[in-house]
């Protein structure tokens, strides 16, 4: 007599690093079709192969899930930062690369991009604090990039990246919410980040601000 297989689970021990890993991936395809809020554990399961005993073993909620996908995709945004910052020593070259960085992650995860960046503008979302952190550190890796960086008003410099994420996501949103983002539109957002970064750190002229620097 034939035994049918159960769905969801494969019934195989899983060491500690696949388990987790196949739970992020499988969270990762979820969340993009569904989005976060729509997201529930058993949809997790059934993406990820892995069973309900595993996944509380490694994770306390689907918000968790989703943190340790945020995390993994800020720390390549970080390490991608720091790249652009070393292959150059002009200011606005660096920002420059930096910006690429930024719409080249865009370009190929643009949905998950849209979900999760989405959701860590949420102050009560877990995600939110780790945003602000890594907000941090990218203020500092550019402050820390050149002295004419350093002498600007830090603050100046996190204003740009809060510019640059909406202006990311707006190009997502009009992409089908980041399922189909052309690459004329990234270009176009490139652009006006681009012109953005050189009129507030380098533009002069009669009504133009002064540029705010540190404090001393």
């Amino acid at each position: 007599m034939a035994v049918r297989k159960k769905k969801g689970a494969s019934g195989v021990q899983l060491g500690e690093d696949v388990a987790r890993n196949m739970i992020v991936a499988g969270g990762a395809r979820v969340f993009a079709t569904r989005g976060i809020r729509d997201t529930s554990v058993e949809d997790i399961l059934e993406a990820s192969k892995v069973s309900r005993r595993t996944f509380y073993r490694l994770f306390s909620s689907k918000d968790d899930v989703a943190l340790a996908l945020y995390k993994f995709g800020t720390f390549g945004l970080v390490q991608g930062w720091k790249m652009a910052l070393a292959s150059s020593s002009d200011p606005l070259e660096q920002f420059a690369k930096c910006i690429d960085v930024h719409l080249r992650n865009a370009a190929m995860v643009g949905r998950l991009i849209f979900v999760l960046g989405g959701e860590a503008t949420r102050q009560e979302s877990p995600l939110h604090e780790h945003r602000m952190k890594v907000h941090d550190q990218l203020v500092e890796m550019l402050r820390g990039a050149s002295e004419q960086m350093a002498k600007v008003d830090p603050l100046l410099i996190r204003a740009t990246l809060f510019a640059l994420e909406a202006v990311t996501r707006q190009v997502l949103a009009d992409g089908d919410e980041g399922r189909r983002v052309s690459s004329g539109e990234i270009e176009r957002a490139r652009r006006v980040m681009v012109r953005m970064v050189t009129a507030g750190f380098v533009g002069t002229g009669k009504g133009v601000t002064e540029l705010p620097l540190a404090h001393e």
